[in-house]
């Protein structure tokens, strides 16, 4: 897997797979194709990594791993102890307590040899200091890290759990709390671990080739507390020897596959000799990318997107006196009970070959835009629009990505001349104090990543006012509407009708 952290020297690095790869042939139950290398790719920022040595054809078995050697808080012999005043606290903090406990077992752990090729360090967000996390600006997901949240939450769950075990957790510490600081670190260490590695594993019997991504779904999207509460959460497991793949949205060629015994990992289409076996980690954003997984690729761009949060566009509309806008809290009610009120609106990267917003525009933040344009009690605001968008919901959706735009401390231009300036042969002049160079670097990508977008959109938005604003002028509209609401009148409707 691309990895986020330092390693050890070459011997060392080539030693501990060596370590990890005899323990898990030599494993229960294992299998592992020998077309299959795993190889040093340090040179290629990639960490360890996945090489085929042979041609692999599509569908065929690339390594199979038996649940019994699945990570778990089934698997682990960690006291039930600790486990059983967790259950009501979802999937993620009775596998934190585990990692945690099978990691300071070191060499009597089963899993010691995983452990070794795992990171203990991360350039996830969780990680970065406050400078570093400020050259991110605006970016929404400075908001979903939630470090406090879940420090927090763990000293009021795992942490009297472990300290009440000291034999099972024994960690360096005088009085409970410095104990407790030092199991902190490790719950952090832990929870990255399933963030960045752990599958999710079936609850019940009935498993048949269900696909089972990497854990990167829309659970993280509330933020990096590793609280999951879903009691259908599928469980969460650490699968040795399937997160040494790397990740790649255009050449992923392999998924890991259930069955009733096994994980198996199998090839998704022909892979060539000495081609790199890669997983997918789905439509992550880099800005997800990076505080999930502590790193970026440019290939993982297309699917960068800017959130616009419903107190902007409110705002940005006059309505946020409430008491002057009675018909709109009217209206903004009805919105919220057909579930169409959010927090914020997430606005994706368009196409290449996009050049409508009526093609980009989602169906929800229109009906927001006409609700917000819609004067007085106009009950046509809460149904869904049939008209296109109009020159007023245009000209909203600019002023309030113009505003977002702003939010952001330099401009695209900035950020080009900085990242020419971080790839040069002296990076370090550019490198504010208390960064680090590659936190920086990816940073600022992040942030010119999302300011593309809404420059891009902006730029729909004026070629579409530009464009009905022609059409209304030549007359060569056929429907004859409003301008401003978008909607037709009653007279133009009746003569449309008996032409």
């Amino acid at each position: 897997m691309a990895e986020s952290f330092q390693h050890a020297g070459h011997s060392d690095f080539d030693q501990t797979s060596a370590q990890f790869i005899k323990w898990f042939t030599e494993a229960d139950g294992t299998r592992w194709s020998s077309k299959v290398q795993l190889q040093d790719l340090r040179n290629e920022n990639a960490g360890r990594g996945a090489v085929a040595t042979a041609e692999i054809a599509e569908d065929e078995e690339l390594f199979a791993v038996p649940r019994s050697l699945v990570l778990t808080t089934t698997t682990s012999n960690v006291p039930p102890t600790a486990i059983q005043p967790l259950e009501e606290t979802g999937t993620w903090p009775p596998l934190i307590v585990t990692i945690i406990y099978e990691y300071l077992k070191k060499d009597d752990s089963p899993w010691h040899a995983y452990f070794k090729v795992l990171p203990t360090t991360f350039d996830t967000l969780m990680f970065w200091n406050s400078a570093e996390l400020a050259e991110l600006q605006a970016s929404a997901v400075v908001q979903k890290i939630g470090r406090q949240q879940a420090e927090e939450s763990w000293r009021e769950t795992i942490i009297p759990v472990m300290l009440a075990h000291p034999d099972q957790f024994p960690v360096p510490g005088a009085t409970p709390v410095e104990r407790t600081v030092e199991l902190i670190k490790l719950a952090h260490m832990a929870g990255s671990l399933i963030m960045a590695y752990a599958f999710d594993i079936d609850r019940d019997d009935t498993r048949t080739n269900n696909d089972d991504n990497d854990d990167n779904d829309d659970d993280n999207s509330s933020g990096d507390n590793f609280e999951e509460d879903d009691e259908d959460e599928p469980f969460k497991g650490m699968v040795p020897f399937a997160d040494m793949l790397n990740a790649d949205a255009d050449r992923n060629n392999a998924r890991l596959f259930q069955e009733s015994d096994y994980l198996i990992m199998r090839a998704t289409r022909p892979i060539s000799t000495g081609e790199q076996i890669f997983n997918d980690y789905g439509p992550l954003p880099r800005s997800d990318l990076l505080r999930m997984y502590g790193y970026i690729t440019d290939n993982y761009s297309q699917y960068d997107v800017v959130e616009i949060s419903h107190d902007l566009l409110v705002d940005v509309a006059g309505k946020k006196h409430n008491q002057e806008n009675k018909a709109w809290l009217k209206r903004e009610e009805q919105l919220d009970e057909l579930g169409l009120v959010d927090d914020g609106y997430v606005v994706h990267r368009p196409e290449p070959n996009a050049q409508r917003l009526d093609d980009v525009l989602p169906g929800q933040l229109h009906m927001l835009l006409r609700a917000l344009c819609t004067h007085d009690n106009d009950a046509r605001a809460i149904k869904k629009p049939k008209d296109a968008i109009t020159i007023e919901e245009a000209a909203l959706l600019q002023a309030v990505l113009t505003k977002r735009l702003t939010e952001y401390s330099t401009s695209y231009e900035a950020d080009q001349a900085i990242c020419e300036a971080l790839q040069s042969d002296s990076p370090s002049t550019v490198v504010p104090l208390s960064c680090h160079h590659r936190r920086y670097l990816m940073a600022v990508q992040v942030r010119m990543g999302e300011k593309e977008i809404l420059r891009q959109w902006i730029t729909l938005c004026q070629f579409h006012i530009k464009q009905k604003s022609e059409e209304m002028a030549s007359g060569s509209s056929k429907r004859k509407y409003d301008a401003t609401t978008g909607f037709q009148s009653k007279q133009a409707a009746k003569k449309e009708k008996h032409r």
